[in-house]
């Protein structure tokens, strides 16, 4: 059988009526009740026909490569938010003002919520942020990477298949009895070839890591644990995160330049000491083709212990080429290895007067002295002096 890593796909509609706020047991809830559980019990019978995964068979019925699945449909995302929306409630999940939310989405990702907008979902794309177009293709790490901001609701959340998110066997046996019935291949037209399926209940049985209540758990908790750590400031999320979702909290700094939360901007710092990794930590361009430089990495740096520090100016020390600042032109270039020459001679500074000497003199040119008078020295009052002392390298030491 192949091994089968849950997919984690991205999704961003909602069915409930804005109005429904009250627990879905309400009497009041009733009709709207039965009216979910009907679209329930039909998503459910539709995803359990197309199983968890997909792959092409070559002419002798051996699986060639996985193939992705067709995009889910809207109904597919208005109900897995309804199911999203009580996993969290009932984990004690406490949904923003709109106000907060609005504010702490436009913080961490870089987006405004438009509250006179009819759209009510927002997709963000990791590997593109500036690309704002909907997504409804299942998240496979490969071509499709990105989360959903619900509006209104006040959360984020990853789109998941209703296999991956309610035990179907338990609550939908009927349905979970016509699974078995459904066909195990079929021919697609588009690919023109045949189509194995692997059904969700193989998942179920499995006895190993990829079984699907184990996948299932996790999933619950990878949602609670994203939206209490953005949104209830929850710590024991953000410990959780680090060991379960390394990747999301990475991107946090590395791709959408959120430096706020110092305990996650020192925890993804010491695991990017390297030149390429690091250069996406001090500075974010926007996608109105700002560059922000993020002084606080340096600020982090100060506040460590002792032993920390020494790593931190062993690493700068041996940073030996300025930071890659991509399609900028050279206005934006000296003020990004400016800031970061006067940070890092600022810091090592406190920690060994040596060191002073060695970020300065990348930039003793007389291009770059112009640039720096004209922005008035980017407004740091002793940016002048720092600059001029230590420009032209210390006697005896490395440059």
């Amino acid at each position: 059988m192949k091994v089968v890593i849950v997919l984690f796909v991205f999704f961003l509609f909602q069915s409930c009526n804005k109005e429904n706020k009250q627990e879905i047991q309400s009497k009041e809830n009733y009709p709207l009740q039965e009216k979910k559980l009907k679209t329930m019990n039909d998503i459910l019978e539709k995803q359990l026909k197309e199983g968890a995964l997909q792959y092409a068979l070559d002419d002798d019925g051996n699986s060639v490569s996985e193939t992705l699945k067709h995009s889910f449909s809207i109904d597919e995302l208005n109900t897995c938010t309804v199911v999203i929306s009580e996993i969290l409630k009932s984990n004690g999940y406490k949904a923003p003002s709109d106000i907060d939310f609005n504010n702490k989405i436009n913080k961490i990702f870089g987006r405004l919520i438009n509250p006179n907008s009819l759209n009510k979902y927002l997709y963000i794309n990791y590997y593109n942020k500036c690309d704002k177009e909907f997504c409804n293709q299942s998240n496979d790490g490969v071509n499709f990477n990105g989360t959903y901001i619900i509006k209104n609701k006040n959360f984020i959340t990853d789109f998941f298949y209703l296999p991956e998110l309610i035990n179907y066997q338990e609550k939908f046996p009927n349905i979970a009895q016509l699974e078995k019935k459904y066909p195990s291949e079929w021919y697609n037209d588009e690919l023109k070839m045949k189509v194995g399926i692997e059904k969700w209940m193989e998942f179920e049985a499995r006895k190993d890591d990829y079984n699907l209540s184990k996948a299932r758990n996790f999933n619950k908790l990878l949602i609670i644990s994203r939206n209490k750590y953005l949104f209830n400031d929850n710590k024991a999320s953000l410990v959780w995160l680090k060991f379960n979702d390394q990747y999301f909290l990475e991107s946090l700094v590395k791709v959408f330049g959120y430096v706020q939360d110092k305990d996650l901007l020192k925890w993804v710092l010491d695991r990017n000491l390297n030149d390429d990794e690091f250069d996406k930590l001090i500075f974010t361009k926007t996608c109105e083709n700002k560059y922000i430089f993020h002084k606080e990495i340096f600020e982090v740096m100060t506040e460590a212990d002792e032993r920390t520090k020494e790593k931190y100016i062993m690493f700068l020390r041996g940073k030996t080429e300025l930071p890659k600042v991509e399609d900028a032109n050279f206005s934006d270039k000296a003020r990004i290895y400016a800031l970061y020459c006067y940070y890092a001679t600022k810091f090592t500074q406190s920690i060994d007067q040596g060191y002073v000497y060695t970020f300065f003199p990348k930039l003793n040119d007389e291009k770059f002295e112009e640039e720096f008078k004209r922005n008035n020295y980017y407004n740091i009052p002793d940016f002048k002096k720092l600059f001029e002392d230590t420009k032209n390298g210390g006697i005896g030491l490395p440059m």
